[in-house]
């Protein structure tokens, strides 16, 4: 063999002349002819335990580099997240909110860091609202909490390489409000509802929309269909639906309802210094997806909208209230005279802290099996808390 051993400052060089060799064997067989002082000895114990110190952070660090994304963990303090993956976050999570698992730290820091290259966020609170899981993929609903602007993004990730499988959706509000709700479709289809809504200059602003989860692919079913995602360049919009989306909401107000939403649109009435700010909003219909037995697609007309209007008038806030629910209560409908009475359960949505519950009482005109019902005949409140909601004023 012709290949030379490498020299090292800690290996024995044999090579020479015999004499020279003998010298070094004598030498090596007799033994240390005196002990090392006992300070140089401390010295490279020292030195020893420092250099396995190196030895350990290079493998740990290098244990990271398996994926593109930063591990799950906490930027400000750094730490090891003891499940299946040792990651360490990368993301600024709501010191309220704790991951329930290692995927669910993957899916909120891939969501965020996707959105944070769109634009930076300043000083965030994030936090995984939802997720929905199918053929191996994830969709996960994030909300960031942020100095000018709350944030909602919406994506779907490989559950098994941790990146997304397409761009985000990233909508901001002034302090921004998120609803959602997951539910199936009348087709069986794995639906996310969600509403965002915010207020600026005391006016409500917002958007809404229902995405259908298809594994490595979601789309929007309404308001529009397609999807409404920006490429991560931000170029141009996916699918050609972004701009019948953004041109739907320019002049509407979506606020949760029973198995949907109500839609308000802008009244054209409306004089700015003439009115509150938000009542530049009227109610213009009402959208259902799923089957719920207060909604208005359940209840016999004109019950659900009749009692939405008498609550808009009550609260003088025109899409500043949800109904929660609206059931028939037997104990106070009249047979005898033709009246059925409906109880009503609403709150302030987003912006305040008001309940109430009211009776409403509606006629109505009996024909064999089947009631027909005339307008509300009168409301009554029956318990509210802190009913009124005061003037909106920017924060």
């Amino acid at each position: 063999m012709n290949k030379k051993m490498p020299r090292t400052p800690f290996s024995t060089h044999l090579s020479g002349s015999a004499k020279e060799t003998e010298i070094r064997l004598k030498n090596i067989f007799s033994g240390p002819k005196k002990r090392p002082p006992v300070l140089f000895l401390i010295l490279m114990f020292t030195i020893c335990v420092f250099c396995g110190n190196l030895v350990s952070c290079n493998v740990t660090e290098a244990g990271h580099t398996d994926s593109e994304l930063p591990a799950p963990g906490d930027y400000s303090v750094p730490q090891t997240f003891e499940v299946e993956d040792h990651a360490v976050r990368a993301v600024s999570v709501d010191p309220d909110y704790q991951p329930q698992s290692a995927e669910e730290e993957w899916l909120l820091q891939a969501l965020f860091l996707a959105a944070n290259e769109q634009q930076e966020f300043q000083i965030p609170k994030s936090r995984l609202v939802h997720s929905i899981q199918k053929d191996g993929y994830v969709l996960g609903a994030v909300f960031v909490e942020d100095y000018l602007a709350n944030t909602l993004i919406l994506g779907i990730m490989d559950r098994e390489t941790h990146e997304l499988t397409g761009s985000v959706f990233r909508c901001d509000q002034h302090v921004g409000v998120l609803s959602t709700v997951i539910f199936q479709d009348y087709d069986g289809a794995d639906c996310l509802l969600y509403t965002f809504n915010g207020q600026m200059n005391g006016q409500y602003t917002g958007e809404a929309g229902v995405v259908r989860f298809y594994g490595s692919d979601m789309t929007w079913t309404w308001p529009v269909e397609g999807n409404v995602c920006y490429p991560q360049n931000g170029v141009q919009a996916v699918a050609g639906a972004r701009e019948p989306y953004q041109e739907y909401w320019n002049g509407r107000y979506a606020v949760m309802a029973p198995g949907g939403v109500d839609i308000y649109t802008v009244n054209p009435a409306f004089e700015w210094g003439q009115e509150d700010p938000w009542n530049i909003w009227r109610l213009e219909s009402g959208e259902t997806f799923w089957h719920d037995p207060s909604s208005a697609g359940e209840l016999p007309m004109p019950v659900y909208f009749d009692a939405l209007r008498w609550l808009i008038d009550y609260t003088n806030d025109p899409a500043g209230w949800r109904v929660l629910s609206l059931t028939r209560n037997e104990e106070k409908c009249d047979p005898e005279g033709m009246v059925d009475c409906f109880t009503l359960q609403a709150r302030e949505e987003g912006f305040g802290t008001g309940e109430l519950t009211a009776d409403m009482y509606f006629p109505y005109e009996q024909e064999g099996q089947r009631r027909f019902y005339g307008n509300l005949r009168r409301g009554e409140i029956y318990e509210t808390y802190n009913t009124l909601p005061a003037p909106l004023d920017e924060p």
